[in-house]
């Protein structure tokens, strides 16, 4: 709730600052991206600048954030993250984006909660752009997060330090050219954690190894029929990581495995301009994980888990309901071969193996949203089935939250 309250202060702040004359929203967040069926086929400011920093160039003088989703109670959201993005002179961009988790700590759990261990906290991401020809733009956004405890016993000599951090960076590329442009972003973070235990004169220092996540991702945006303004969006996405666990003495008994991920995605689909204003996107995509969670010794567990995903269906439309509203409606399915292997060495091997075919969860089929534009200003939210099964309060008597997910923006750039 604090967090909802400095971005709402930010944002009526940059409209206080900024000229009141007549200027065009550009909505963008997680809210509508959501909306729109999950879908990698669309462009979306805060979405792009995040993932590729050279989008920082073209979305200047920008504030944008999520003001969160689930409620935990009637006055908090989580989820939420505040971001800005300034022209500093005609070439370059300077940004700020604040509370938004890019890290891939959820690889080290279990063993970061069973230590005690919290993950990095207030995530800091700076984004710089550079547009170095009228074609071509560059873009780095530097990122750290980290948290730390320590307690010590007043009568002993007892004492506990745990801490942990991310820190890394993502490197962007943009080529506009005849017909469309290309992107491109490769990103890599080293993810660690420590506890360092004295208990009377015995000390225990239990960290990982490894802990590097490195992602790639490329996109294409071609026009082929000018006149219906229909565009190609071929797309590729790759992410790795790997560590493992290690103590100081080996006598510990902390856990011996190696652990390691790779996630492939690729797609292909279209993007074109409906109803006036109105957007209709939408492909067909596949995608390809692994995890792999093998014992350094001779004896314990080897774990590995593929999932293959042919097809993956989105597709997104949204169009003006009014001069102030926009309507959205998305939907989203998958259909994945999954296979699982468990070996098991103490004493005999023990070997369980399964496989079978999945399907995406259908309660995140079909999706809708609303946005709202007032002026400079946007707001958008994704509106979740029961609201439209249990109507409005004054109707149906049932307390009913209208939105799931919140993203605000301010354009306030000339």
């Amino acid at each position: 709730m604090k967090f909802a309250k400095l971005l709402s202060v930010v944002l009526f702040a940059v409209v206080l600052l900024t000229s009141v004359s007549y200027g065009q929203s550009i909505s963008s967040g997680t809210a509508r991206y959501e909306a729109l069926g999950y879908n990698p086929f669309i462009k979306d400011a805060s979405i792009d600048i995040n993932r590729n920093p050279a989008w920082t160039t073209v979305y200047r003088n920008y504030a944008f954030g999520d003001l969160g989703r689930d409620v935990v109670n009637d006055f908090q959201l989580t989820d939420q993250f505040g971001a800005v993005n300034f022209g500093v002179s005609k070439d370059m961009s300077l940004g700020l984006v604040l509370n938004k988790f890019e890290d891939n700590w959820n690889d080290f759990k279990p063993y970061d909660s069973l230590l005690g261990i919290s993950r990095p906290v207030v995530p800091l991401k700076v984004t710089l752009g550079w547009q170095m020809s009228p074609k071509f733009a560059l873009g780095f956004a530097p990122y750290y997060a980290a948290w730390s405890s320590e307690q010590q016993f007043a009568t002993t000599t007892d004492i506990t330090k745990l801490s942990s951090s991310s820190l890394g960076a993502t490197v962007g590329l943009l080529s506009k050219m005849e017909g469309g442009w290309i992107e491109g972003a490769v990103d890599a973070k080293f993810n660690s954690y420590k506890s360092d235990v004295t208990v009377g004169t015995t000390n225990t220092v239990q960290n990982n190894q490894g802990g590097m996540n490195l992602s790639f991702f490329t996109r294409g945006f071609f026009t082929v029929n000018k006149s219906m303004g229909l565009n190609l969006v071929p797309y590729l996405a790759f992410n790795t990581s790997s560590w493992n666990p290690v103590a100081t003495p080996t006598t510990a008994g902390y856990p011996d495995n190696q652990y390691s991920t790779m996630n492939f995605a690729g797609g292909i689909g279209v993007n074109m301009p409906v109803f006036d204003q109105g957007l209709l996107a939408g492909g067909l995509s596949f995608a390809y994980s692994s995890y792999s969670d093998k014992s350094a010794l001779s004896s314990g567990r080897n774990l590995t888990n593929t999932v293959f995903v042919l097809p993956a269906f989105n597709l997104g439309l949204e169009w003006p309901l009014t001069d102030w509203m926009t309507g959205r409606v998305g939907y989203s399915r998958a259909v994945a071969s999954v296979k699982n292997n468990r070996e098991t060495t103490v004493g005999t091997v023990v070997t369980t193996y399964t496989k079978g075919t999945q399907v995406s969860s259908p309660d995140q089929t079909i999706t809708t949203g609303l946005g709202f534009h007032f002026n400079r200003f946007s707001l958008d939210g994704t509106v979740g089935e029961k609201f439209y099964h249990d109507g409005i309060y004054i109707l149906s008597g049932k307390t009913t939250s209208l939105f799931g997910m919140l993203s605000a923006s301010y354009n306030f750039g000339k």
